[in-house]
């Protein structure tokens, strides 16, 4: 069994550095305005409850009895068991867990286990903590993160210890990591921008358009790095090219992530140490759909969230008979305008289609329309639903090129 004593008066020696700490911040912010790039009281606050909680081995003993249940069906993932009858406010007591700490690197490869395996083992545990669960460990420095080896041909198991630092998401924010995460991996600067926002790391005023640009140029420069081609850049030249990108912009990092980062920023000294190969977005890619709910896991709110879509094009699709008739019937008669807008001219032009005049572009007649229409919109239906599998867009073209074809048998 592992023990865990808290030591005497520590809550009283804890209470006045808290008190210190806060001075500090007091005088800090009388001196330094740096609200819009920091929430200093806020980060204080965040860390005077965790560090309130860590004293509680009550409820310490309760994270980890919530990490063994989260991840008692992973056979890649350890947490040690609880001893509910000895445990108190200031004691603890765990099973005792034989493994190598996970930045002892020699005594790693002497009992063969894959490190690069070893580190991508523990990123899919953080993901899976961040994104599916929205609870998680919020210090995995060396001394709390252990492995052994597993049974043969299984690979190694990583195990978990000290709960008393844990972070956790509503299921908003959760949401909004899911989506910046998405980003990240498809490189879509303007999704990024607009997740940041409502995450709260992009305040009023700022210029979404200049971060967009800026963050699409950090994707592509910085996404396929692997750790080690990081070390060897530099990290204080990355973060300094990145804040010549962003300077001036109102960015700032919201307290609730304050914990996030730390793990993130130790996670990832971690794994730099144990495979400097590394990739995030590689190892990333493979489990997207899993952490982003399109796993059996999150097949329920995907499913709503299919039906919701399917509930919104069925909308469209009831207005579409009227509209498109309206778009046929302009064709027909020649009334249809058509706004050109080009280098050549900002304001743009008007474009008749008329039979037989005007300078810009026309069609023939209406005896061309509506051929040219339902031929169209029947190979674009067909292409839609075979080739790309694009349903909902293929079936829109082929009722549009129904109506076309309606229209036709009726005027004939």
């Amino acid at each position: 069994m592992a023990v865990k004593i808290q030591r005497p008066r520590i809550e009283h020696l804890v209470r006045l550095d808290l008190r210190a700490l806060k001075f500090v911040i007091w005088v800090m912010s009388r001196f330094v305005d740096a609200h819009n790039a920091i929430d200093l009281m806020g980060f204080y606050d965040e860390f005077a409850r965790t560090i309130d909680e860590e004293l509680d081995y009550v409820r310490e003993a309760a994270n980890a009895r919530r990490f063994r249940e989260m991840f008692k069906d992973d056979p890649t993932i350890s947490i040690p068991r609880v001893y509910d009858q000895y445990v108190s406010q200031r004691l603890l007591v765990l099973e005792w867990i034989d493994g190598i700490t996970i930045d002892d690197y020699a005594a790693l490869d002497a009992a063969g286990i894959n490190r690069f395996e070893l580190a991508r083992r523990a990123v899919n545990a953080y993901f899976y903590q961040f994104f599916a669960v929205g609870f998680f460990h919020a210090d995995p420095h060396p001394g709390n993160l252990f492995a052994r080896p597993g049974p043969p041909g299984d690979g190694p198991i990583v195990t978990f210890v000290d709960f008393g630092m844990v972070g956790s998401y509503t299921q908003q924010m959760r949401r909004f990591m899911k989506e910046a995460f998405l980003a990240v991996l498809t490189r879509d600067a303007r999704a990024l921008t607009n997740t940041l926002a409502q995450l709260g790391f992009i305040g009023e005023g700022a210029d979404l358009a200049s971060i967009e640009r800026s963050l699409s140029r950090l994707l592509e420069r910085y996404a396929d790095l692997s750790l080690g081609e990081v070390r060897e850049l530099g990290l204080a030249s990355i973060l300094q090219e990145i804040g010549q990108m962003l300077y001036g912009q109102p960015l700032r990092i919201p307290a609730r992530f304050a914990f996030t980062g730390r793990a993130v920023g130790a996670l990832m000294g971690l794994v730099q140490g144990l495979a400097p190969e590394f990739n995030f977005i590689e190892v990333a890619t493979p489990y997207a759909r899993a952490f982003l709910g399109l796993d059996a896991r999150g097949l329920e709110q995907t499913a709503q969230q299919l039906l919701g879509q399917v509930l919104g094009a069925g909308t469209v699709l009831l207005t579409l008979p009227q509209a498109a008739e309206q778009v046929l019937s302009k064709l027909e008669a020649g009334r249809l305008e058509v706004s050109l807008a080009g280098p050549e001219s900002r304001r743009g032009r008007s474009v008749r289609e008329r039979s037989g005049s005007g300078n810009g572009a026309a069609f023939t007649g209406p005896g061309f329309t509506l051929p040219f229409m339902f031929a169209a919109s029947l190979a674009g239906g067909l292409f839609l639903l075979t080739g790309a599998h694009q349903a909902i867009t293929g079936w829109f073209c082929l009722a549009l090129a129904g109506l076309c074809a309606l229209r036709a048998l009726v005027k004939s």
